[in-house]
């Protein structure tokens, strides 16, 4: 058997090598990624977003009347829960309805604010989607032209060429896949986060309506 038609048994990471300054691009894109996905995880965590410390400050507030110091402290917090508060608090004065209906006004702002936070992270999965796209087009066209020069090209030489171009893609699909999936789980997360800051909130109001 002649030893040139023998199967050449590739690794992954000799593959990888001939992705030129693309491989690295994706590997690098992909911790990106990563961290954008955790710190995203840790914003929506029920430690940033409503606050323990937070919550009980305001109910003790208000169940004091101290209805200003209340509105202050809720401001001042910067947080999903205390921006909700102070959205029901500020139209103390016009009544239980209006009231409530600022605070969900205020939540839904809030969740959008945070929904494109979150959207960000599906956006550059479809950038690096179609960064993968665009290397493995490229690899293609350049394999495609070596092959051209080759006086008597083999069908090895046509599948070498595509398996390297391909490198390019798999990698942006393994990204993309993650940052779909993150997310989904994070806009899960978002949503019960938004149910739970409005019930919290509409209850403080009602407590400083009712002085309950």
């Amino acid at each position: 058997m002649d030893p040139t038609l023998a199967p050449v048994h590739r690794s992954f990471g000799s593959l990888f090598a001939t992705t030129g300054f693309v491989g690295p691009g994706m590997v690098l894109a992909g911790l990106v990624a990563l961290v954008l996905a955790v710190k995203l995880w840790l914003d929506l965590g029920r430690a940033r977003v409503a606050p323990a410390a937070l919550q009980k400050a305001l109910e003790q507030a208000i169940a004091g009347r101290r209805l200003d110091d209340a509105l202050a402290a809720a401001e001042a917090s910067r947080t999903f829960l205390g921006a909700a508060v102070a959205g029901g608090l500020l139209l103390h004065r016009a009544g239980h309805d209006e009231m409530l209906a600022n605070v969900e006004r205020t939540a839904a702002r809030e969740s959008i604010r945070y929904g494109n936070r979150v959207a960000n992270l599906a956006r550059f999965g479809g950038g690096v989607l179609l960064a993968g796209a665009l290397g493995t087009t490229l690899s293609t066209m350049n394999a495609l032209l070596v092959i051209e020069a080759i006086a008597e090209p083999r069908m090895g030489d046509f599948a070498l060429g595509i398996g390297q171009a391909l490198v390019c893609v798999a990698l942006a699909l393994v990204i993309a896949l993650f940052c779909f999936l993150a997310y989904f789980l994070l806009d899960a997360r978002l949503t019960k986060r938004t149910l739970d800051v409005r019930e919290i909130a509409e209850d403080m109001v009602r407590d400083a309506v009712t002085g309950g």
